[in-house]
């Protein structure tokens, strides 16, 4: 039974298409298309602190990303309730009672925070009715044949036998997005759902999003080791969920700055376990 289902989130889209228009983290034909609907200086709050806003995979993690793209991303409700309790909230910084759940290292960026959040709910009901429309439709027809050949190959069921473990969830989602070409994509945005764009073709996608799935299937195999809790950590994973997609597809198509450890896997005894395999891998890399 295939495993991978597919989604189309309005806030999310909406998030990943406002860090497009303005050239943070993004810097594509989307984005290109869509920027003169905004206000340059509005456009500019975003990308002047794009240092704060941007993620790069095992490398950085700015340090508003989370409060204003990564949380409201993975938020059930309204966008305009999520960003209205981050107002309130800087209203109370600014007044200077900070709430206990406050991390205090963002009260510096309170008014950045408070001009941010005010430029997202401003655009918020534009975005939904006059662009969103569009754009899900060209999501929705992208989905289709990557969709269709996770269904007709198997590939969930031969994952979790090669991995020996199955995904603790029902499902992994896919929350595909049209905005973010050239940038930061396979965005782990809850603990069953990662962010994907629609700009590959059929089976790049598949290997792609193969590898992700993969990688959830590595966080139940390998969740007594340290794997996933630092950066430095972080090319062996990928490495080792290149090295099982390789076994279930016969070769690999991204990733390869990890092939060096990819190899490695491939060098060790056959029949270990992803437990055996990343415990020497990280020896190594201590040895290194």
């Amino acid at each position: 039974m295939n495993k991978i289902r597919f989604e189309i989130d309005t806030n999310i889209n909406y998030l990943y298409h406002m860090l497009s228009v303005a050239s943070c983290g993004y810097d594509n034909e989307y984005g290109a298309k869509y920027r003169p609907l905004y206000p340059a200086e509005e456009l500019a709050a975003f990308a002047d602190n794009s240092e704060l806003l941007t993620i790069q995979g095992g490398a950085h993690w700015g340090e508003l990303y989370s409060l204003l793209i990564f949380n409201p991303a993975g938020y059930a409700g309204s966008l305009l309730d999520y960003y209205g309790e981050v107002l309130a909230t800087c209203e109370s910084i600014r007044a200077g009672v900070i709430p206990e759940w406050v991390d205090e290292s963002l009260i510096p960026y309170t008014a950045l925070i408070e001009r941010l959040s005010r430029i997202l709910l401003k655009h918020h009901a534009v975005y939904v009715r006059d662009i969103f429309p569009t754009e899900r439709e060209k999501i929705a027809a992208a989905i289709v044949p990557v969709q269709a050949w996770f269904e007709a190959n198997g590939f969930t069921d031969r994952a979790e036998a090669l991995i020996g473990c199955e995904l603790p969830a029902e499902a992994f989602t896919a929350t595909m997005v049209s905005s973010v070409a050239y940038g930061p994509e396979a965005i782990d945005l809850t603990a069953e759902k990662d962010l994907f764009g629609i700009d590959r073709s059929t089976m790049d996608a598949v290997y792609f999003i193969g590898h992700e799935f993969i990688i959830y299937l590595l966080k139940n195999a390998l969740q007594g080791e340290d794997a996933f809790r630092s950066f430095a950590t972080w090319p062996l994973t990928e490495a080792l969920a290149e090295y099982y997609l390789k076994r279930i597809m016969g070769d690999t198509r991204f990733f390869d700055g990890q092939r060096q450890w990819r190899m490695f896997y491939e060098q060790q005894a056959p029949g270990l376990t992803a437990v055996q395999l990343y415990r020497l891998a990280l020896q190594e890399l201590t040895r290194l």
